[in-house]
């Protein structure tokens, strides 16, 4: 993993940080990611950040509830409530 600093800029007395972080996908090989979650874990890396409704149109609903549930028991993703739909942003 690497990661590099983008941006730094102080807000209302705290350091603000824009952050990229790259993993080789094949480090993850121990993790035993299917191809899907892969596939997915690569899309969210390519675009920072996605909502689940995106992923769904692309992979499928029940496929992406599943394989997005199991980057979250990982640790490789987290998912935050964005109005009626959740994003998806590389931990």
């Amino acid at each position: 993993m690497r990661v590099r600093i983008l941006k730094e800029e102080c807000e209302n007395g705290k350091l603000v940080l824009l952050l990229k972080v790259e993993i080789e996908i094949n480090s993850l090989h121990k993790h035993e990611l299917g191809e899907l979650e892969r596939q997915i874990l690569e899309f969210i890396l390519d675009n920072n950040e996605v909502t689940q409704k995106e992923l769904s149109k692309l992979f499928g609903r029940a496929n992406t509830c599943r394989a997005i549930r199991n980057l979250e028991d990982i640790g490789l993703v987290r998912r935050e409530r964005k109005g009626r739909t959740y994003v998806i942003r590389v931990v």
